[in-house]
């Protein structure tokens, strides 16, 4: 299947996860919690979601997510992603689902400081969102895709809050220099970079036979032969590696809550083969299941340079209109 152009592939892979995958029986509470995580964060570095835009890298099949930081009071969402997943049958499903349980919508938004414009905005999304160019101009979400997060077509300073919620680790690292790059450059000098990483190896998601360190025995090439393609990539960046990356632009880290695998760790101290770019890590490293990471631009951003970029605007493909649950593990301290 990965073999296969996008215009076949992509319908192939979609029906595959709705059968057999995580899109088996989709609801939108995981991420809209992810949102709601996103905004406690904001609130924990004395920020504020309130009239604030965001730029989110990595849309997916669905739009909840955005949704859940307009409810929280966000100005503007622009959601960019470099393959045109979004499914509005998922999406008008969804919202379906906030109109059928909307005590417990509201309940998942009581621990973080609401927004006076929640309720408000509340009952005309789920009043009026009939359509997804009507759910699109209701909450002001821009959905660019394709699109590459690496050069979009905005306004230098123009965001305050670069964020993604299981996608980076899909990106290969060199890509993803080029993401925080362009994230430099778009945040305004008080903004933040808001993502949560999931190192663990994804096929552990649905088969518990193998570990959550599982994939880091395969060497480079053994691993490009499993999951080289673009609908099982995965970098496998550890967790020492992506703080490195991140340093290594100049940004500056001010949390890394990382969650560590303690029956990874028994595994790997009881000796569980390692490829050699792995074997030099300590077993927390490896073990690292995921993260949550806040940033900020560190140094002053580097003028945006202009000659031979491409500065075609990112397609809106409605122009005017992580798998797996909680897994077992502790936070690094």
């Amino acid at each position: 299947m990965g073999r296969l152009p996008p215009h076949l592939g992509n319908p192939i892979y979609y029906q595959l996860q709705r059968r057999f995958g995580g899109l088996r029986s989709p609801t939108p509470v995981s991420r809209l919690t992810a949102g709601i995580e996103i905004a406690r964060l904001i609130y924990k570095f004395e920020h504020t979601v309130e009239s604030k835009v965001f730029l989110e890298v990595g849309t997916g099949h669905r739009l909840d997510l955005p949704l859940s930081l307009w409810l929280c009071g966000a100005s503007a969402i622009t959601t960019v992603d470099l393959n045109p997943y979004l499914k509005e049958k998922l999406v008008m499903g969804d919202i379906d689902y906030l109109r059928r349980h909307q005590e417990e919508v509201r309940n998942l938004f009581a621990f973080i400081p609401r927004s006076p414009a929640f309720d408000e905005r509340f009952e005309r999304l789920i009043a009026r969102a009939d359509s997804l160019p009507e759910l699109l101009s209701t909450t002001n979400i821009r959905y660019c895709a394709p699109a590459d997060a690496g050069c979009l077509a905005l306004a230098a300073e123009s965001v305050d809050y670069h964020i993604s919620y299981t996608v980076l680790e899909h990106i290969p690292s060199d890509v993803l220099k080029g993401i925080f790059e362009e994230g430099r450059l778009l945040l305004k000098p008080d903004g933040l970079f808001v993502h949560y990483i999931d190192f663990s190896d994804h096929f552990a998601h649905s088969d518990q036979a193998i570990s959550s360190v599982n994939f880091l025995q395969f060497s480079e090439s053994e691993w490009e032969s499993l999951a080289g393609n673009r609908y099982m990539f995965h970098n496998r960046l550890r967790v020492d590696e992506f703080r490195a990356l991140l340093l290594g632009l100049d940004l500056e880290i001010l949390s890394m809550d990382i969650r560590v695998d303690e029956t990874a760790v028994d595994l790997l101290r009881k000796g569980f083969p390692l490829s050699e770019r792995f074997r030099t890590k300590d077993w927390s490293t490896n073990a690292a299941m995921d993260a949550w990471v806040v940033a900020t631009r560190g140094s002053a951003a580097r003028p945006r340079a202009t000659a031979g970029r491409d500065s075609a605007s990112p397609l809106n493909l409605f122009a005017g209109r992580g798998p797996g649950g909680p897994r077992e593990g502790k936070r690094a301290s």
